[in-house]
C-alpha cells in the first residue's frame, strides 16, 4: 500500500502561479528529467495530468496563471535539484494555498521503515515560500 505524503502551505495573499513556479525553478527545481513537462489544469474536476515537451514550459506555466483558472486547481511536477526526489506542486482555487505532494522517490526518515523525512522537504521549500508570504505549514504522512 502506498502512503500519502504531502505538505500544505497557506499564504497571506493569493499567489501568482508563474512567479511562484519560477521562484522554485530559479532555486534549481526542474521538470521531469525525461525532457517532458507534467502539468495539470483541472478544467472539469477530473485531475487529468498532461504531458508536453519541455520547450513549451514557459507557455504552459503562463497559461496556468491565467485569471480564468483562478477557481480551478493547477499544478506542475517539479523535482529537486538532485533530480532524484520530487512531487506535484498543486495551486488550489483562490491561490492562497498550495500543496506539494511528495510522490517521486520520497526521502525516508533516517531509522524509519515507512515515514518520510518531512524536515528535509521543509528545509528545501520553506525558505523559498516564506518570501512569498507563507503563513502556515501542515504536513501529512499517512497510509
Amino acid at each position: 500500500m502506498t502512503r500519502s505524503v504531502d505538505i500544505d502551505f497557506t499564504f497571506d495573499d493569493p499567489l501568482d502561479v508563474p512567479a511562484t513556479v519560477h521562484t522554485l525553478m530559479r532555486a534549481g527545481m526542474k521538470p521531469t528529467p525525461e525532457g517532458e513537462l507534467t502539468y495539470l489544469i483541472d478544467e472539469d474536476g477530473m485531475f487529468e495530468w498532461q504531458r508536453a515537451p519541455v520547450c513549451r514550459r514557459d507557455e504552459i506555466i503562463s497559461s496556468m496563471g491565467g485569471g480564468h483558472w483562478k477557481d480551478r486547481t493547477v499544478g506542475i511536477t517539479l523535482l529537486f535539484p538532485d533530480g532524484e526526489r520530487g512531487g506535484d506542486l498543486l495551486f488550489h482555487p483562490g491561490r492562497r494555498s498550495l500543496s506539494y505532494v511528495i510522490g517521486v522517490n520520497p526521502k525516508p526518515l533516517p531509522g524509519s521503515t515507512k515515514f518520510c523525512d518531512m524536515g528535509w522537504y521543509l528545509t528545501q521549500l520553506v525558505p523559498l515560500l516564506e518570501a512569498l508570504g507563507l503563513s502556515e505549514v501542515e504536513t501529512r504522512d499517512s497510509p
